[in-house]
């Protein structure tokens, strides 16, 4: 009896003590779950963009959907612009960065835009609503000179850069402006998406891609008179269209983890 009685003792003596467990407990979950707001805020702001778009979308409401209060949201982010920017940063820095990886491994220059232009539409295409806001919105609001122009920036750099060293290795013309290249590449792309993803209209983004960068390396000029239409349209199906499964083939092993 006595030494169940002390069995017993021992027990109670090692139980944790509920008040100091309560008080502990409370301040580590509070300290994680403050951390977590910033990324919690944003992810709610996406998700409601993508499903409701901007006509009825308030801080009042990105709050609800965070699940703190709407002076929360303001001590973290001063403006509904200021979030929605941070939204698309966070959307477009691993975008860039994944297609800084992947270029060097390709060397001419038709593979390279075509890879530019199937990772622009192939975007566009995962989050339409998001895109549209972009060029709707936020393009226009406060928008030169901040985190996300520059990563635009450095998104549209990799084309000038591939066109000059492209003239480098003599593969383009001495006289060829890359910028002009860069402004046509991305102006025809965005007219591309506002026809085809922007109203759900179904389309081949490769093949898409692939013979507008044909048109914009070969121009529109009339074929040659020693070169027959018929002939010289067949060879360049056939060689756009290997194009695009050597491409695909390319970014099927860069996706795989």
């Amino acid at each position: 009896m006595k030494n169940a009685a002390k069995t017993h003792e021992l027990a109670e003596t090692a139980q944790p003590d509920p008040v100091q467990e309560d008080a502990v407990q409370p301040r580590v979950s509070w300290r994680r779950r403050k951390s977590a707001r910033p990324q919690e805020i944003v992810d709610a702001a996406t998700r409601l963009l993508e499903e409701e778009g901007t006509a009825n979308l308030s801080m009042a409401h990105i709050a609800r959907g965070a699940g703190v209060s709407e002076a929360t949201l303001y001590k973290y982010f001063e403006s509904k612009q200021a979030l929605l920017s941070e939204v698309f940063t966070q959307w477009a820095k691993p975008f860039v960065a994944r297609l800084s990886e992947e270029l060097p491994s390709i060397t001419d220059l038709h593979s390279q835009l075509t890879l530019v232009g199937l990772r622009f539409l192939r975007g566009i295409e995962s989050t339409p609503r998001l895109h549209r806001i972009f060029y709707q919105e936020i393009r226009w609001n406060d928008y030169r000179g901040s985190t996300l122009h520059q990563i635009n920036h450095d998104f549209a750099q990799t084309v000038v850069d591939a066109v000059q060293a492209a003239v480098e290795r003599g593969e383009v013309r001495p006289d060829i402006q890359p910028a002009m290249v860069r402004d046509a590449l991305f102006g025809g792309l965005e007219h591309i998406a506002m026809r085809t993803i922007f109203i759900n209209r179904p389309f081949d983004a490769a093949e898409e891609v692939a013979r507008y960068v044909d048109m914009i390396l070969n121009g529109i000029g009339a074929v040659r008179a020693d070169v027959g239409y018929a002939e010289k349209a067949s060879d360049n199906a056939d060689r756009l269209g290997q194009q695009i499964d050597r491409l695909e083939s390319l970014m099927a092993r860069l996706e795989k983890p």
